[in-house]
């Protein structure tokens, strides 16, 4: 995989979930991390690998932990919304 896609952005979380392998329903990304261990937007030295769940938009890190939430990933953004109070 190009170097640069695993500097974290949307677009290119979209570009590595092409061609990622899925475990458990979890795409496996991998990003280059600060000195937090969260996604770094520029090259670091350390890079690490996160799991995105379409349905839903949310990342998560080797923990499971919640990193991210991003409408741009959900799968299903706006299904299921109720409209004018509708039930």
């Amino acid at each position: 995989m190009e170097e640069h896609l695993y500097i974290f952005s949307i677009e290119n979380a979209l570009r590595q979930m092409e061609h990622a392998p899925r475990m458990q329903g979890y795409y496996e990304l991998r990003f280059y991390v600060d000195e937090k261990g969260m996604p770094a937007r520029r090259p670091t030295e350390r890079i690490a690998t996160f799991y995105l769940s379409p349905s839903g938009g949310i990342l998560r890190d080797h923990s499971f932990n919640i990193v991210l939430y991003s409408a741009k990933l959900d799968a299903y953004r706006g299904y299921g919304r109720l409209d004018g109070g509708e039930e």
